[in-house]
């Protein structure tokens, strides 16, 4: 394209100057014969940066790009058999190796693949051959309903590559979103689709889950619960969680971000079950009563929260949210957003939040976040 168009205007160029000789006296007539071909073509590029765009598509560093990070992740993605009680049919599933420690490695699944199990038998392939490890070197170390996250462990002579977590904070819609996992059981084992990530923070209607999910159209399937989602570096954005069936609806697919499965793992290692941060506030979770274009408006600060202590009040608007020991606040545009950040920290977090009071920002002193009522044991 470009070079068509430069040498269109190439042939105008010089008929113009032919054209126009008549302007000019004998002695001051223009040697065009002093320019090359190559000079005048630089003259006009210069004259007109506006009419020509380079672009270049390097398709093939790109299908590079995605097959190094499918041979570094994909190993990382393995399969769960499980069998459940005399209540629950057996079924098959996704997990991702998140850690290892010599021999044992640790994988995270969704709770409800392995809901009521009473076996699990991690499945594996190498070198298109399937290979098994039974439920005797299989111990699960935790799940959690509320999450829909589990956590495993499993001992094995081979060995299987550590996933990086991304930081889910920093994602933006349209980026890549690479799926890898077991769609309806191991004859289609560690199959990889690729979509671009749809929406954050969502929270599906009608699901009991509290968790600020990623929406991607990446092709998912049953057999895909647990499974990674990728960025195109290749680290861990998410664990694949479910997706909307319907006839008037296709690749509407769900995934646990990277910052809640990192939160989560670590109570489910430590404690084998989640403990809840409490911020105690409550606010209208799609629209605004203080006629605000983004933030929390508080409709009630319950008295035992740590927003009570930090000292907000109701008609306060949260646009900020920062634990202890980070540079910078993360913004709150929303009330899922607010979730999120509550979601993704610890019972025992300083935090500080960033509010609009009468048209004034203030910083509130960093406050402890106390145990979720709900979660207090009698």
């Amino acid at each position: 394209m470009k070079k068509w168009l430069t040498t269109l205007l190439l042939v105008f160029f010089l008929f113009g100057l032919s054209a126009c000789d008549f302007f000019f006296d004998e002695e001051e007539e223009i040697d065009t014969g002093r320019y090359t071909e190559q000079e005048l073509i630089q003259l006009i590029e210069s004259l007109m940066p506006e009419a020509y765009e380079n672009v270049y598509y390097d398709l093939d560093s790109f299908e590079e790009i995605l097959t190094n990070i499918v041979e570094r992740n994909q190993e990382a993605v393995v399969g769960l058999r499980v069998s459940g009680d005399l209540f629950t049919a057996s079924g098959t599933g996704s997990a991702v190796v998140y850690k290892k420690d010599g021999s044992t490695f640790y994988a995270v699944t969704n709770h409800h693949v392995i809901e009521n199990y009473r076996n699990i038998e991690v499945v594996y392939e190498r070198n298109g051959m399937l290979f098994s490890i039974p439920n005797r070197d299989v111990e699960v170390l935790g799940k959690d309903a509320t999450t829909d996250l589990a956590v495993l462990t499993f001992k094995a002579s081979d060995n299987f590559p550590v996933v990086a977590f991304a930081d889910s904070y920093d994602l933006r819609i349209g980026q890549f979103a690479i799926a890898i996992g077991n769609p309806l059981g191991f004859d289609y084992y560690g199959t990889v689709t690729m979509g671009i990530v749809s929406g954050l923070s969502r929270y599906v209607p009608g699901s009991d889950l509290e968790v600020p999910f990623i929406q991607h159209d990446a092709a998912i399937s049953p057999g895909n619960s647990g499974g990674a989602l990728f960025d195109i570096n290749g680290n861990l954005i998410g664990i694949n969680n479910m997706k909307i069936v319907s006839d008037k609806a296709d690749n509407i697919g769900f995934a646990i971000p990277s910052n809640t499965v990192a939160r989560i793992v670590e109570d489910l290692e430590e404690k084998g079950y989640v403990e809840r941060p409490y911020l105690g506030v409550r606010a209208m979770a799609q629209v605004s009563d203080c006629n605000q274009p983004y933030g929390v408006c508080l409709s009630q600060v319950e008295s035992e929260g740590a927003a009570a202590e930090a000292g907000l009040e109701v008609g306060d608007i949260i646009v900020g949210y920062k634990l202890e020991g980070w540079d910078e606040y993360i913004d709150i545009l929303n009330f899922n957003d607010l979730r999120e950040a509550i979601l993704n920290s610890q019972v025992g977090d300083r935090v500080s939040l960033q509010y609009y009071r009468n048209d004034a920002l203030v910083e509130s002193a960093y406050v402890t976040l106390q145990l979720h009522p709900d979660d207090i044991q009698p």
